[in-house]
């Protein structure tokens, strides 16, 4: 379909100024969770485990120091700048080290002085660190995103990188690492299209190893190597395969693959054991035996997925003899422990008594009920608020959910990631933390490949979410579901190679906002988003194109009481007439704003206000009034705004882009 152009209005602005009130309600969500661990035996005999504590925007990320005989928290020290890190090691020098999110910065812990330094980014474009190991004396190898750099850091000669950059052309994710020190050979894994390859450090050699027909995955995301085979873990179907290593009297290595281990949920393996390996399925302990390649299951549930596994000794030798299995991840929460020994089969579990911090906003959300539902990012949770006591009740179960919304009486969480849909009763206790089913888990889109369902409205007794589709895939889908009966449909790509962010429901027809990313580790194939109309009835989607050139993205969209289907793509405001399906509105409210190449699939949020004007939030910065009648403009807040909702008396509510909650009351 052709673009028909219209003229953007000459917008009237205004200087900032107070119009109404703006109150600070404090944090809705708070969690003490972590995503990476390592161990040590001090000299005093003293077992410790540093963790990567989670932070969020303006909050933090810490290394907590643990110790693990007592199960109790000696200190916490400030990454400063860092929201977490999903990855530490311990080098051999006994220096500790984290590498972080968002911004990539690496820090080195040395227990000695206590001294915490801030090593900066192993590359210019790095926001994410994967995989540290240990390499040599002092130095410790690790992987990035974006630009998938294999790089090594010293103290002596700081950051270098190895082998090709990225590693494999077109990918974005180094995201696991093993060393095999006597071969001279590192295991590289990357993603978001999986691939395994030897690095070869003295030729400066590469050699692909994955087969092909296990190329259909995101990504190689978790290498160990114990008792002469490479462990290799893939995501997101969690297939393990086991290499056996050899290495001849010429220095020549070869990997032959043995077998595949199914549904391993750990990521990755323990070290070896008597002979054997220890992963969790499931939740569920497995000893893995290296020699015949049996796996059994132990039947015991540490109710966790564990970022680390490790063998230590404890000082409790009575109740934990030798050397004991721990394991360390998160739930509902907080960070959860076990201890179990092989020897006696004593299994313990342990909520690590941590200071919560707040957590970043994921989604405010007005129920029928007058409560204000937010979600949270990553680990997830979910608050509610109630505007009538001024009080947050914090619930935890549901993970990160990008949006909600109500059918008959029922919240539905929409969940990255793998597209998942919760149900949750509000009529009834929130059980999901003591192991009950409210909310309950009704399905998920991963056979699909749908990971990030941000678009849900519902029309009549359907609810519809728009989902973008998972790493190094393009094109997202609209998912039909009827909770009365259970069924759904999925359409999949329905304007191809565009994501769905946002949606409507008028009249039969979906409206949908779009935009031009797919899952990260992929380029867009297309240059501009459209506006999806998709007719309930006959099942046709058509893509309009917008009204100005070169939008890559519609983050939002409402209609208003003329009718009209309001939108916001960049910095540009759009009405649509869906009755001839023309453009009869565009003012181009925020000029600065032009999308670049990193993906942007949300942004904006709109909704008209009982005065009649249109009220949004853009970049997570602004909280802004426009009146299309008198095409004025108004920024109201500047310092924070993202996601909007309204109660029952009309006051507005929205994140400070970080992790407060914040209403706008209009005047009079």
């Amino acid at each position: 379909m052709n673009r028909t152009a219209i003229e953007p209005v000459e917008v009237k602005r205004s200087a900032t100024f107070p119009f109404g009130t703006v109150e600070e309600l404090g944090a809705p969500i708070h969690n003490s969770t972590s995503h990476a661990a390592a161990f040590v035996k001090t000299g005093e005999g003293r077992t410790i485990m540093y963790l990567s504590l989670d932070g969020a925007q303006g909050e933090d990320a810490r290394l907590g120091i643990v110790d693990l005989d007592e199960e109790r928290m000696l200190k916490a020290i400030r990454l400063p700048d860092a929201m977490g890190g999903f990855t530490m090691t311990v080098a051999n020098d006994r220096s500790v080290y984290v590498a972080s999110h968002n911004k990539g910065n690496v820090y080195r812990y040395t227990p000695a002085d206590g001294k915490l330094e801030t090593l900066g980014k192993p590359t210019p474009e790095t926001t994410f660190g994967y995989s540290l190991i240990p390499a040599g004396d002092d130095a410790v190898y690790g992987g990035t995103y974006p630009g998938a750099a294999f790089y090594e850091y010293s103290p002596a000669g700081g950051f270098r990188v190895h082998g090709p950059k990225p590693f494999e052309p077109g990918e974005h994710y180094v995201r696991s690492l093993a060393h095999w020190s006597e071969a001279g050979v590192t295991y590289v894994g990357i993603g978001s299209h999986p691939r395994l390859k030897r690095y070869e450090h003295d030729a400066g050699h590469t050699e692909e190893l994955l087969p092909e027909s296990y190329r259909n995955d995101e990504f190689v995301y978790d290498l160990n190597i114990e008792g002469g085979r490479l462990f290799v873990r893939l995501n997101p179907s969690n297939r393990m395969l086991v290499y056996r290593l050899a290495l001849d009297g010429q220095g020549r290595v070869t990997e032959e693959l043995e077998r595949e281990v199914p549904n391993v949920g750990s990521l990755g393996v323990s070290e070896e054991y008597e002979g054997s390996v220890y992963y969790t399925s499931s939740g569920t302990i497995h000893r893995y035996d290296i020699g015949t390649g049996e796996s059994v299951s132990l039947g015991i549930d540490t109710t966790i997925a564990p970022f680390k596994l490790s063998f230590v000794q404890l000082a409790d030798q009575e109740s934990f003899p030798g050397r004991t299995l721990i394991g360390a991840g998160c739930r509902m929460g907080k960070t959860r422990i076990f201890k179990y020994n092989p020897t006696t089969g004593a299994i313990r579990i342990t909520d690590l008594d941590i200071e919560g911090v707040p957590t970043n906003v994921q989604c405010v959300v007005a129920g029928s009920d007058g409560q204000i539902y937010a979600g949270a990012f990553l680990v997830g949770g979910t608050s509610i608020f109630d505007p009538s006591t001024g009080l947050f009740t914090e619930h935890k179960g549901v993970g990160q959910t990008e949006n909600i919304a109500e059918v008959g009486g029922k919240m539905y969480f929409s969940v990255y990631p793998h597209a998942k849909l919760f149900e949750y009763d509000p009529a009834q206790p929130w059980t999901m933390a003591q192991g009950g089913s409210n909310p309950r888990q009704l399905f998920n889109l991963s056979a699909e490949e749908q990971d990030r369902p941000y678009g849900l409205t519902v029309g009549g007794d359907v609810l519809y979410i728009g989902t973008i589709c998972g790493y190094g895939k393009l094109g997202g889908s609209i998912t039909a579901f009827e909770p009365r009966s259970g069924a759904r449909k999925v359409y999949r790509n329905p304007l191809p190679e565009l994501s769905i962010v946002t949606l409507v429901y008028r009249g039969g027809k979906l409206y949908g906002g779009t935009n031009v990313w797919g899952g990260l580790g992929i380029k867009p194939a297309r240059s501009e988003a459209e506006l999806l109309v998709f007719d309930v009835f006959t099942e046709e989607a058509r893509g309009i194109p917008l009204p100005a050139p070169g939008l890559k993205a519609i983050t939002a969209l409402t209609f208003g009481t003329d009718g009209l289907l309001w939108g916001m793509s960049e910095g540009y405001v759009f009405a649509f007439d869906p009755a001839d399906e023309t453009y009869v509105h565009l003012a181009h409210l925020f000029p600065e704003l032009r999308y670049g190449e990193q993906s942007i699939w949300r942004d904006a949020s709109l909704r008209f206000g009982r005065d009649g004007a249109l009220y949004g939030t853009v970049q997570g910065m602004h909280l802004f009034r426009y009146d299309p009648a008198t095409v004025s403009l108004e920024r109201l807040v500047e310092d924070g705004a993202r996601f909007l909702a309204e109660d029952r008396e009309g006051r507005l509510y929205f994140s400070d882009g970080k992790t407060r909650l914040r209403r706008y009351t209009l005047p009079g």
